[in-house]
C-alpha cells in the first residue's frame, strides 16, 4: 500500500491522466452491436469450445495469432461469456497502453514528453475506439509500444537481463498481430545500425545478446508458424487500391477526422522536425548518439513511422493492398510521441500550457459533439435487428438470413436460423410452391439492403403485410405475415363526432404523401411526448364522413426523430409507412388520420390530417 501511494504522490499527473483514459474507454462501452469482426471473437473464444477448437476456428477464420483469443477463453470461462468482458480486456490493454507510452516517451526523451504523449493518446477517438471492440488492436499497440520499450532499454544498457527482457516482449508482439513481424524489422535495422556504432572491442559482446533476444522471440513465436502460413496469399479484395491521397486520409483517421485538431497537430510536428534538423551532430559512436536525447528520439520514431509505411505502400502497390487504418494502427504511438515530445520542446511555460489546452479542448469537442462518439451508432446493428425477433417471435416462426453465423450469436439461444442467400430466394421458392406461403421473419445486414425485383416486391404486395420491422444501421429486419392477417379494424368511434384532434394529444408528421398509378403512400412518425415510442402502435386511417378505414401500417426505423427533437426519450420506434390502392377503396373523397395507441401508459389520440385522398 505505501509503494501505491508514493507512486501517487510521484506521479500525480500521470495518475490522473490514467483515470481519464479509464473513464473514456469504459463509459458506454456496451453502446454498440457487437460488428461482423467482434462476433467473430465471441464466437470462437466461447468458452464452451475447448482450447483446441479455438485453434482450428482462428485458423479458419482469423488473421491473428492465437494468443489474444485464447486469453478471452480463459476470462470468459472464469466472468462470464459476454460482450462487456471482452471489450473490457481491450479497454483494459488501452489504459495500459496510456501507461506505457509515458514510460516510453520518459525513456526516449524526457518525463515530460511521456506525459503529453499519454494524455493525448487518453483523448484520442481512435485509441478510444480500438480500447472499445472485441478486436486485438489495443493490446497490438501495448505490444508495440513496450517492445520499442524493451529496445531502446537493451540499446542503451545492452546485459543479458535486458536482452532477455527485450526477447520476452519482442515475442509478445508477434504472438499479438503478424504485422508485429514488420515492427520488428524496423526495430532489427535499428539495432544493426547500432551495432555499426558500437565500438569494435563490444560489438561481440553486443551480437550475442542480440542473439539471446532473438532466439528468445523465435522460440515463442514458433506456434504461429503454421497460422502465418495460411495467411500467405490471402488477398482482401475489399480494401481500396492506394491512391495518392491515402495516406493524408489514414493520417486524419489517426488523428479523429478534424480539421480543427489537425491544425494544432500540424504545426507541432513541423517545430520537432525543425528543431531536429536544425541540430548540429557530428558523433559517431552509439553513446554519444544515445544521450543526444533529440537525435536519438527523432531516429528511434522517423524509423518507425518510415519503414512501416515504406513495407505496407510496397505491398499495396506491388501486390494486394493493405491501406485501411486498422492496418497501420502501430503507428500511432509514434505519431503522439512525436506530438508529445513536440509539445515539450516549447520552452515557454504559458505557450506550452495554452497549447496543450487548446489541442485537449478541441480533442474532446471531436469526440462529445463533432464525432458524437458516445452517442448515435457507429456499427452495424445486429444486436438491434436481432432483439426486434426475440421479442416479437412469439410463436417461433422461420427466420431467415444470409449471415447466420454472425446473427447465430444473437439469435441460436431462442431460434434455429436457416440460411438463405437473400430475401428474393425465398420469394421466388414460394412463387414455385404455393405452399410455402407461410408467415416468416428476414434479417439481413453488412451492405445487404432489403431490396425485391419487379416481380418479387409485386408478390410480397400481394400475398403479405409487413407489421415489424427494423431499419438500423447497416441492418434490418422485417416480419412478413399474410396479408389475410393484417389487422384491418380499429374501433375510433368513441372519438366522433371526429375533431381534428381527438383523444390524448400526441406530436406527427406525415412527411411523405405521393399517389403513383393509383398507390398512394403514406410515410411520418407520430408519437407521445415525455415518453419512449417503444411501445406505440401506429395505425394510419382513411376517414369519410363517419365512417374510418385502417390501413395495414408497417413501422419504420427513426432514430433521426430523437436526434432531430433532442429528446431524453428514445422515439426510434415513431416511424410508420402506409401503402394504399384506389382499386380497393370505394368511391369517395377520404381523410387521412393517425392514430397511436400506448397500452401500457394508458394512452390513445387520433389526429386528422390536411391530406386527402380522392377516390372518384
Amino acid at each position: 500500500m505505501n509503494k501505491v501511494l508514493n507512486f501517487i504522490k510521484e506521479n500525480k499527473f500521470l495518475v490522473v491522466i490514467l483515470l481519464i483514459a479509464a473513464i473514456l474507454r469504459f463509459y458506454k462501452i456496451n453502446l454498440q452491436s457487437l460488428w461482423m469482426d467482434e462476433i467473430y471473437t465471441m464466437n470462437i473464444t466461447n468458452p464452451d469450445n475447448s482450447f483446441g477448437t479455438i485453434v482450428t476456428e482462428v485458423n479458419n477464420r482469423e488473421g491473428f495469432p492465437y494468443l489474444y483469443f485464447l486469453l478471452l477463453k480463459i476470462l470468459h470461462t472464469i466472468f462470464g461469456y459476454s460482450a462487456i468482458v471482452t471489450r473490457g480486456l481491450s479497454a483494459f490493454f488501452g489504459i495500459l497502453s496510456v501507461y506505457a507510452i509515458s514510460k516510453l516517451g520518459e525513456k526516449i526523451y524526457s518525463k515530460k514528453a511521456g506525459l503529453f504523449a499519454a494524455l493525448i493518446l487518453a483523448f484520442s477517438e481512435y485509441g478510444i475506439l480500438i480500447s472499445q471492440e472485441a478486436r486485438p488492436y489495443s493490446f497490438y499497440v501495448l505490444g508495440v509500444i513496450v517492445s520499442f520499450y524493451a529496445m531502446i532499454t537493451f540499446l542503451k544498457l545492452p546485459n543479458r537481463r535486458n536482452a532477455i527482457r527485450y526477447g520476452l516482449l519482442a515475442g509478445l508482439l508477434l504472438n499479438v498481430n503478424f504485422f508485429g513481424l514488420f515492427n520488428l524489422f524496423t526495430q532489427f535495422i535499428l539495432v544493426v545500425i547500432y551495432l555499426l556504432l558500437t565500438e569494435k572491442s563490444k560489438r561481440i559482446d553486443f551480437i550475442k545478446k542480440c542473439l539471446l533476444a532473438a532466439t528468445i522471440t523465435v522460440v515463442l513465436f514458433l506456434p504461429n508458424i503454421y497460422k502465418l502460413s495460411t495467411l500467405f496469399g490471402v488477398v482482401a479484395a475489399w480494401i481500396p487500391s492506394p491512391s495518392n491521397e491515402s495516406l493524408t486520409i489514414l493520417l486524419k483517421e489517426f488523428l479523429g477526422n478534424s480539421e480543427s485538431t489537425l491544425f494544432f497537430f500540424t504545426p507541432i510536428l513541423m517545430y520537432f522536425l525543425i528543431t531536429v534538423f536544425k541540430k548540429e551532430n557530428n558523433q559517431t559512436n552509439k553513446e554519444e548518439i544515445i544521450n543526444d536525447k533529440e537525435i536519438f528520439s527523432f531516429t528511434i520514431l522517423f524509423a518507425w513511422v518510415f519503414i512501416f509505411v515504406f513495407i505496407i505502400l510496397l505491398n499495396s502497390y506491388l501486390n494486394a493492398s493493405l491501406l485501411i487504418p486498422r492496418y497501420f494502427t502501430s503507428i500511432l504511438p509514434a505519431i503522439i510521441l512525436i506530438i508529445g515530445i513536440g509539445i515539450s520542446m516549447i520552452k515557454s511555460s504559458v505557450v506550452r500550457t495554452i497549447f496543450s489546452f487548446g489541442l485537449i479542448t478541441l480533442m474532446i469537442f471531436n469526440l462529445f459533439v463533432v464525432r458524437g462518439h458516445y452517442r448515435g451508432t457507429s456499427k452495424t446493428q445486429f444486436r438491434e435487428a436481432s432483439q426486434i425477433i426475440i421479442d416479437k417471435n412469439k410463436t417461433k416462426e422461420p427466420v431467415y438470413t444470409s449471415l447466420k453465423y454472425w446473427y447465430d450469436y444473437y439469435l441460436k439461444d431462442n431460434f434455429t436460423l436457416i440460411e438463405k442467400p437473400n430475401l428474393e430466394t425465398i420469394i421466388n421458392e414460394m412463387i414455385a410452391n404455393p405452399s410455402l406461403i407461410k408467415p416468416f421473419w428476414y434479417t439481413d445486414a453488412h451492405g445487404r439492403p432489403f431490396t425485391l425485383s419487379d416481380n418479387a416486391q409485386q408478390f410480397v404486395n400481394t400475398n403479405f403485410y409487413i407489421d415489424e420491422s427494423f431499419d438500423g444501421f447497416d441492418a434490418w429486419t422485417k416480419h412478413f405475415i399474410l396479408l389475410k392477417d393484417a389487422k384491418k379494424d380499429i374501433d375510433i368511434s368513441k372519438f366522433s363526432p371526429f375533431q381534428t384532434y381527438n383523444g390524448d394529444q400526441f406530436g406527427y408528421s406525415i412527411e411523405s404523401f405521393e399517389n403513383q398509378n393509383g398507390i398512394i403512400t403514406a410515410s411520418g412518425w407520430a408519437y407521445f411526448d415525455g415518453q419512449d415510442a417503444k411501445d406505440s402502435e401506429i395505425t394510419v386511417i382513411l376517414i369519410k364522413d363517419t365512417k374510418s378505414i385502417s390501413l395495414p401500417t408497417q413501422k419504420v426505423n427513426r432514430p433521426d426523430v430523437t436526434t432531430y427533437f433532442k429528446s431524453n426519450f428514445n422515439l426510434a420506434n415513431s416511424g410508420f409507412s402506409s401503402t394504399i390502392n384506389l382499386a380497393d377503396l370505394e368511391k369517395g373523397t377520404y381523410k387521412i388520420g393517425v392514430y397511436i395507441v400506448n397500452t401500457k401508459e394508458g394512452k390513445e389520440g387520433l389526429n386528422i390530417s390536411d391530406k386527402i385522398v380522392d377516390n372518384q
